[in-house]
């Protein structure tokens, strides 16, 4: 062999080689952008669980009762709950969460197949996926947004319960309208009231003190009932543990002498828990962290598919520009080109059966 043919093997050698890395390195911004949409598709799945999680502990909480209780005694002023706005908005969140989390699953695996796929047409399915992916992520990002911005005008503008209100109107009509401790008593609103002692597990509308306490201005004891004939200082069924049943056995040392322990808790008390107690605040806090991280993360997702787009797009161009000037300045370079771009798909599928 001449040693111009050496040289010439060489030369060619060295272009292989050069050829191959620059194939490489073509690649890594591509892989790169493969790499990072898949790690931001798990942690968007992640914060779709926690969406899911957070709005059903919410939407299975226990009903607000406050309602409930203060219609039961016909007072006119009966408050929503504080967070009702909140526990209306859940069935919707739950949706969205188990939406985006099949979405991203999904592409997430269309991404890995394409990558992982032996074919020399790659790049187009990326482009294809990168265009899908922008596509679900302004969709999303601009959905998420939207019940972002609604649950947090739910959170400020939660229903603040007037409690000053509440205990005037309790007040109000328990001195104007309990006449009797008698829960069959034909008189409905001292019927109501009995029955809300019982069932609500409090008495009178503040603390009972002692022997005075809210019903000395009632017409029980004012007027006629056994408070004013001094038989009572409190309803019987204001004592401890007594039902519908068995309220007219309660022991002395609770409705007459008012013994401390014998009987319940505040009525205002009471209301002020029922109030309350349904959702916890934290949960609230998690649901809202949970929409903030998924439009985050979508506003970066679709950030970095359109950057993949752009680099994919300007890899054709610029290599349709390199075919066609070779062609004008040497037509035979064409097949050479060919040849050349053969060859460096040749290396991706022997990396990828190496890897």
């Amino acid at each position: 062999m001449s040693e111009e043919q050496k040289n010439d093997n060489k030369e060619a050698d060295r272009k292989k080689q050069e050829d191959k890395k620059t194939v490489q390195t073509d690649r890594i911004p591509k892989e790169n952008g493969h790499y990072v949409l898949l790690s931001i598709k798990g942690v968007l799945m992640i914060a779709a669980i926690a969406l899911i999680c957070s709005s059903n502990d919410i939407s299975v909480a226990n009903p607000c009762d406050l309602q409930t209780a203060l219609k039961s005694l016909h007072l006119s002023f009966t408050p929503s709950c504080k967070y009702d706005a909140i526990k209306k908005k859940t069935s919707d969140l739950h949706i969205q969460g188990l939406a985006a989390l099949c979405c991203h699953g999904i592409l997430s695996i269309f991404i890995l197949c394409i990558y992982l796929w032996p074919s020399e047409n790659k790049q187009i399915g990326f482009l294809i996926i990168y265009v899908v992916v922008l596509i679900v992520a302004v969709i999303f990002s601009v959905l998420t947004y939207i019940q972002k911005v609604g649950l947090d005008d739910a959170r400020r503008t939660k229903t603040n319960v007037d409690y000053v209100r509440i205990q005037r109107d309790m007040l109000f009509s328990l001195e104007k309208y309990f006449t009797t401790d008698n829960i069959s008593s034909s008189d409905e609103t001292s019927s109501y009231w009995n029955t809300f002692f019982i069932k609500y597990d409090c008495c009178a509308v503040r603390e009972v003190q002692g022997t005075t306490n809210d019903f000395d201005n009632t017409p029980w004891c004012t007027t006629s009932g056994s408070c004013q004939n001094t038989a009572s200082q409190i309803p019987k069924t204001c004592c401890k543990d007594v039902t519908q049943d068995d309220y007219q056995y309660a022991p002395d040392i609770c409705h007459a002498s008012v013994n401390p322990g014998t009987y319940r808790t505040s009525c205002i008390g009471r209301v002020k828990s029922l109030s309350v107690r349904n959702i916890d605040v934290c949960q609230v806090c998690m649901l809202s962290f949970s929409l903030l991280s998924l439009v985050i993360l979508q506003i970066f997702e679709a950030i970095v598919a359109i950057v993949m787009i752009i680099f994919i797009t300007w890899d054709f161009i610029r290599f349709k520009i390199q075919s066609t000037r070779k062609n004008k300045t040497d037509p035979g370079q064409g097949d050479c080109d060919k040849t050349m771009l053969h060859s460096n798909r040749s290396y991706e599928n022997e990396d990828n059966v190496a890897k």
